[in-house]
């Protein structure tokens, strides 16, 4: 549970270690009050071994209008990684470390998710390598609900860029699997040219360029050349 008074400092100011409190002195120390509830379209995956400790944050992030679900371990979360919409991961800073699953390139690269790391002692070289590894912020244990709510929140506008790459990547998979016909309608369409012009430049019949649109409705799940070219447009971007 976290520490509704205490002041977390910013992440980038010196950092003195510090350990965690055990989880009764907290309750015993700091008395719940009722968060300001706030609306948030950011979903929160919260990995914490401690299980009464886990229960009650999740609890409390829910009060506050964050829509989270609670994990045991890392490797649990990062088995549940695909199938889960793109969110902010809220971890002890050596769990998220010991699982390669959570990083890209099989524990090579970045965290796969917007990451806030929870310490209670913070070494120069964990520092470092949290940098290393795209952490979204470092947040204190003993920092107040609010404060992490606000970190939460501040990983926003990293939570939807994560969303528009796996949009991108997810319509380049889609458009990979047209024929090159297919590929040269769509790419024509996304000229602006109509049917009858892009029968002229493929040297097809209008008719046989209508059967092409129609197939790419139906192969890429779009209800209107909107979706489609949306689609088009977002496969072009995918990194």
């Amino acid at each position: 549970m976290f520490d509704r008074s205490a002041t977390a400092p910013h992440a980038g100011a010196s950092l003195p270690a510090r350990p965690l409190l055990p989880l009764a002195r907290v309750l015993r120390s700091h008395p719940l009050r009722t968060p300001i509830v706030r609306q948030s379209g950011v979903p929160v995956y919260l990995v914490e071994a401690d299980r009464a400790l886990r229960i009650a944050l999740a609890a409390d992030l829910r009060a506050a209008g964050l829509e989270t679900r609670p994990f045991a371990a890392a490797d649990d979360l990062a088995e549940a990684l695909p199938e889960l919409a793109p969110g902010c991961v809220v971890a002890d800073i050596e769990l998220a470390f010991a699982s390669p699953a959570l990083r890209e390139g099989g524990g090579e690269g970045e965290f796969l998710f917007p990451t806030l790391l929870l310490f209670g002692a913070l070494s120069p070289d964990d520092a470092i390598a949290a940098v290393r590894l795209g952490a979204a912020d470092l947040v204190r244990r003993s920092a107040s609900l609010d404060e992490l709510v606000a970190a939460v929140e501040r990983s926003r506008p990293k939570v939807r860029a994560l969303e528009v790459r796996l949009a991108s990547r997810k319509a380049k998979a889609a458009i990979d699997t047209l024929t090159p016909r297919e590929r040269e309608v769509l790419g024509c369409m996304m000229k602006g040219l109509s049917s009858k012009e892009i029968a002229r430049v493929l040297g097809v019949s209008p008719r046989t360029v209508e059967m092409h649109r129609a197939r790419l409705h139906r192969r890429l799940s779009v209800n209107s050349i909107v979706d489609l070219l949306s689609l088009a447009w977002r496969a072009r971007y995918a990194a």
